[in-house]
């Protein structure tokens, strides 16, 4: 069989970023030792060669034989092309009209060194952890979990792609969402809206359903049918059905664009849920409960406000040690390196290329890697949801019932959930401006004020 060199040339990148082949002698042997004597297809078709080739590795690496990494690099090169042209595929769909180049896109997702022995998990190897080759061919897989990647997804949306069709989103939304969506509508407006949509459930997932049973998977969700249109509206043209659908999508896509991008929420603990306050108090005497409900909320209100803060200041704090804990326990003085690092980055507004001359790295793929700005935040957030939400339920608690605080608590985690990504959406955004950046968003502004005590604490520990 005649092997494409994908399978032991890796696509990496430099450390300015840029596309480089990196030939892998140890892949390139095994190759030639176990692979060439694969017999081709009938039809001598490279799909099915591919196809063949890439089972045989996902076999040998499962089994978890004495050169199972080996076959695995083989994978995690081939998937390497696979990404990048994943990226250029992208740009070329959208990059023209939502100002995006691949050279953006690559180093979001293209995060493989090469090593046989891996020290932390690259794209290329969730890809094959979750990689089923009785659902999908490995390229499918592939296309489908880069696309959906966290860092892609969060990319588009900055630039005000939504990647999700007009009837897939329209599929995907309640309709008791619409209210809180389309908050501008009159309530005659919002009625239409409701019934639309309501039609549109009752036709578009029954056919979907039907579908699946007949073949046995989900498919994409298409464009409905003339006979759709006529069936979610029989008094209306197909055209006009259509281009009502087509105009209610795009509302409700630039209203998930806003959540996702962290802009104004539309709801928040100042509001209400049902029209009532989401910390409605309990009722004492009828004579002091108009006088003393207001005055309530606004003490919860405040107190809410300032835990925001110094949970988020905890755990700031409480991850940033724990890293630089974790980098002194494996090297000596990679802790406070660390912490340097999250200080030029955040606070100095340095670029990555520029932090590596600083702290004496020799690329600024070493100092994103020292970082990992992504998980960091994450975790940062995970923390501080936790810690906030605790806090938020135990005042809560001085101010209404148990049993009306076991009722909302779902919506306020919700709320809380949607407070904080806020906040972590912005950090992000700010993290892709590449000059003249400034500490101006809110997790910024934290973390340089708690860098200092986290430094001192550092030293300080044996």
């Amino acid at each position: 069989m005649a092997l494409t060199p994908r399978y032991w040339q890796m696509v990496t990148l430099t450390s300015a970023g840029q596309r480089k082949i990196k030939a892998m002698p140890v892949a390139k042997r095994w190759c030639q030792i176990h692979l060439d004597n694969l017999e081709s297809t009938d039809d001598s078709d490279r799909t099915s060669d591919d196809k063949k080739v890439q089972t045989y590795l996902w076999q040998r690496w499962q089994a978890g034989e004495q050169e199972s990494s080996i076959a695995l690099l083989c994978l995690r090169c081939w998937l390497s092309h696979q990404i990048a042209a994943i990226c250029s595929q992208l740009a070329s769909q959208f990059g023209q009209r939502y100002g995006f180049t691949t050279a953006e896109l690559l180093p979001l997702v293209l995060d493989d060194d090469g090593r046989v022995t891996l020290t932390y998990q690259p794209l290329s190897v969730s890809i094959l952890e979750r990689y089923d080759p009785s659902q999908a061919a490995l390229n499918t897989w592939a296309s489908r979990v880069t696309k959906a990647h966290p860092e892609i997804n969060r990319f588009c949306l900055e630039r005000g792609l939504y990647r999700i069709s007009d009837w897939a989103l329209l599929n995907d939304t309640s309709v008791g969402r619409l209210a809180r969506a389309l908050p501008g509508l009159s309530t005659a407006a919002l009625k239409q809206k409701e019934t639309l949509l309501t039609a549109y459930h009752q036709v578009y997932r029954r056919d979907r359903i039907i579908q699946r049973q007949q073949s046995g998977r989900a498919s994409r969700c298409l464009a409905p049918t003339d006979a759709q249109l006529l069936e979610i509206s029989p008094g209306s043209p197909p055209g006009v059905v259509l281009q009502q659908l087509s105009e209610l999508a795009s509302q409700l896509r630039e209203h998930r664009i806003a959540v996702r991008r962290g802009m104004p929420m539309t709801r928040s603990l100042d509001a209400t849920i049902d029209n009532q306050p989401y910390l409605q108090v309990a009722d004492p005497s009828p004579s002091e409960a108009e006088a003393e409900s207001g005055a309530a909320q606004d003490e919860f209100v405040q107190r809410y406000r300032a835990h925001f803060l110094a949970s988020l200041d905890e755990a700031i704090a409480a991850v940033a040690r724990s890293y630089a804990t974790g980098y002194e326990k494996r090297q000596p003085s990679k802790g406070k390196l660390f912490l340097s690092a999250l200080d030029l980055f955040h606070c100095r507004g340095l670029s990555m290329g520029a932090i590596a001359q600083k702290i004496g790295l020799s690329s600024q793929v070493q100092v994103t890697r020292l970082l990992k700005l992504k998980r960091f935040r994450t975790e940062v957030c995970a923390h501080w949801f936790n810690q906030l939400k605790q806090q938020v339920k135990a005042d809560a608690l001085q101010f209404i019932a148990p049993a009306r605080l076991s009722t909302i608590t779902k919506q306020l985690e919700a709320v809380l959930t949607e407070e904080t990504e806020a906040v972590m959406s912005e950090a992000a955004a700010e993290a892709q401006v590449s000059k003249n950046r400034q500490a101006k968003s809110k997790f910024a502004q934290r973390l340089c004020a708690r860098l200092p005590s986290v430094l001192s604490a550092v030293k300080a520990s044996p």
